[in-house]
């Protein structure tokens, strides 16, 4: 056997946003030039030495950040709030340490970190212990008065596995926001370290002794139980504003009164910054900049920054008003005019892909922010139609029968197009569907009414009238553990009444269309990323898991490993002109190609970078001809037949 040329690749990136999460911004009180950038998916941090002209991203720290915060009081001390705990960071020689804040508990995650005036920290998260015998536990907020250690100092009168989500400081009280309980403010009144401190972070029951402490605290009834996201305070403390999912509230008395304030636009807050000259800064839902030049009494629209992006964070440099940045989903935004307009910084992030589809002749993508559909003469992806929420697209799917409609399995349920293939024509509903996170999607080919789908953190459900608006759907579990969580399916091409279903513990077969599942003890406790059946010989199913790639011979009834020791494969893809050649894509190890049915494996790289991104998705065109792959450094393509 003649061995395969080696793949050359094209980027197909023209026409998709890359997707960068700015989760936080801040200006280093001690150095005006420096400013701190936070990424939550990528994660990571960006640093300018500059005032922003230039970033850099090799600064070693790789965790999801909700909030940076620069130490008022340390110089060149950077704190972290992170979904993987509290964090500190300092420079050593121009280089950047960190270390998990000492004190902070490991399993304990980190939404909000702030300091007073006079320099104390606080900071905020949720806990999640399981004490036996304890009906309920106090969440707690945190401090630190030097800098280095961090002590649990107080209770909120909230449920255990409630979120500190936005702390501020103003005057004598500390405001608090929580993950639906509304805002909380203290009577002054600071309990001393000692207090709780001997918890060791471990919290304990809510009972009398506790009583004198969470009793310091008061809910804002104005504002009610609901989510309170953000909290801003004037360096005095008598103007503050609270961003809830019930709009912006303000105060002007110091927090003692609260009231709604009507904003020109519908849509939710998202960020709130303040200039030096007293003007204030909304980021909203709907991508518009709003300011107010009253204090926040009344707002005016500055300008829409992006129509297709929720603002995620916003920051004005203190030493010049005119100068704000604004991160979104797609990255960073800067504007030197007072936020009339922006431009986008040097692209941060990727490109990332997460499903494709071939329907109808036409190439489909889903992304971390709708359809896309690739347009071959102007070398661009479209954006393909309206109604889609600004969320993942995990799955696609077209009925056999019918290409002109497309289904959209997505991060908010699942989601029907008509008229896919006419770009601007295309409109979307929503499925009726009582889930969340639709994460497979597949047709029945001798029934095109029969839909089935997986979904997240779940198993699998079915529908006989898919096309209908109002599709009834069953539960497909019957066999499954009631914790089995589906990653993946996939159909015997020759009988379609066989299923295969990789879940997170395991491997399931049912031979009735889903009536029945039963468990496969070749591939029990493995989690299984991806399956899929060889065309050529379909009673060879291959089985990508967290620890390599595993083949059956038998339509799955037994199992052997095969190759990719210890590299978790996400994504297969067979080369039906060529029936010996299997890809495979990974998490964080890139493509690779078997020449030889998957018995020995090379690299195949997209470029000449040393790197090589996660692949959540192959697929190889009908002609035979392109193999596509869309990765979290973008989507790419590969002529198979060798033509360019």
């Amino acid at each position: 056997m003649t061995p395969a040329p080696p793949l050359r690749w094209e980027p197909l990136h023209d026409g998709l946003r890359p997707h960068a999460p700015v989760a936080s911004i801040a200006f280093d009180p001690h150095r005006s030039q420096r400013i701190a950038v936070g990424l939550y998916a990528p994660t990571g941090l960006l640093f300018s030495e500059d005032g922003g002209e230039t970033w850099r991203e090799d600064v070693g720290f790789a965790e999801p950040v909700h909030v940076v915060q620069f130490d008022r009081v340390l110089p060149d001390v950077l704190w972290i709030a992170s979904a993987h705990g509290l964090w500190r960071g300092e420079l050593h020689d121009e280089a950047w340490r960190w270390q998990a804040a000492t004190g902070w508990p490991a399993d304990h995650a980190a939404f909000t970190v702030t300091q007073s005036p006079d320099g104390v920290r606080y900071a905020g998260g949720v806990s999640r212990w399981d004490k036996a015998g304890a009906q309920h536990f106090a969440p707690l907020l945190w401090r630190s008065l030097d800098g280095e250690t961090w002590h649990p100092f107080t209770m909120l009168p909230t449920p255990a596995d409630s979120a500190v989500l936005a702390l501020a400081v103003a005057g004598e009280r500390l405001f608090v926001g929580t993950d639906g309980f509304g805002l909380y403010i203290s009577d002054g009144s600071y309990i001393s370290d000692g207090a709780v401190a001997d918890l060791d972070g471990t919290p304990q029951p809510i009972n009398e002794s506790a009583t004198s402490q969470l009793s310091n605290w008061r809910r804002v009834e104005e504002i009610g139980e609901t989510h309170v996201a953000a909290i801003w305070a004037s360096s005095d403390g008598s103007l503050l504003l609270a961003r809830t999912r019930r709009g912006l509230f303000r105060s002007v008395d110091a927090g003692t009164s609260w009231s709604a304030v009507e904003l020109p636009l519908e849509g939710r807050p998202d960020a709130i910054a303040a200039a030096s000259d007293g003007s204030l800064f909304l980021g909203m839902g709907s991508g518009a900049i709003l300011r107010s030049d009253d204090a926040g009494a009344s707002w005016q629209l500055e300008s829409t920054l992006d129509r297709d992006g929720l603002i995620y964070a916003l920051a004005v440099n203190p030493a010049d008003a005119d100068h704000l940045f604004a991160g979104t989903q797609h990255g960073l935004y800067v504007s030197q005019d007072r936020g009339r307009t922006w431009r986008a910084v040097e692209r941060i992030g990727e490109f990332r892909g997460l499903t494709l589809l071939e329907a109808g002749g036409a190439l489909f993508l889903g992304a971390a922010d709708g359809v896309y559909r690739w347009q071959e003469a102007s070398r661009r992806w479209q954006r393909s139609g309206e109604g889609l929420p600004l969320r993942g697209v995990r799955a696609l799917a077209a009925p056999p029968t019918n290409s002109a409609i497309l289904f959209a399995g997505t991060d908010a349920g699942l989601y029907k197009g008509v008229a896919a293939l006419r770009l601007y024509e295309t409109t979307w509903q929503l499925v009726g569907w009582p889930q969340n996170g639709v994460n497979g999607l597949l047709f029945d080919p001798d029934d095109p009414d029969r839909l089935y789908v997986h979904i997240a953190f779940e198993r699998i459900y079915s529908t006989d009238d898919a096309l209908n608006d109002t599709p009834t759907w069953t539960a497909r579990w019957e066999g499954m553990p009631i914790s089995a969580e589906v990653l993946s399916f996939a159909m015997d091409p020759g009988n379609p009444q066989r299923l295969y279903a990789g879940a997170a513990q395991g491997f399931y077969i049912s031979d009735d269309r889903a009536e029945r599942w039963r468990s496969i003890a070749g591939l029990a406790g493995r989690s299984i990323f991806t399956v899929i059946v060889d065309p050529a010989r379909p009673q060879h199913v291959y089985a990508g898991a967290t620890d390599g790639l595993y083949r059956s011979k038998d339509r799955g009834e037994t199992w052997e490993r095969l190759g990719l020791k210890n590299i978790t494969v996400t994504a297969l893809a067979w080369d039906e002109r060529h029936p010996h050649i299997l890809y495979a894509g990974t998490k964080y190890q890139g493509l690779w190609r078997s020449q030889d049915a998957g018995h020995t494996w090379e690299r195949a790289p997209f470029d000449d970078m040393d790197r090589h991104p996660s692949v959540n998705a192959l697929l190889i065109s009908a002609d035979g001809r392109w193999l596509y792959a869309a990765t979290t450094h973008g989507v790419w393509r590969a002529d198979l037949a060798g033509e360019k």
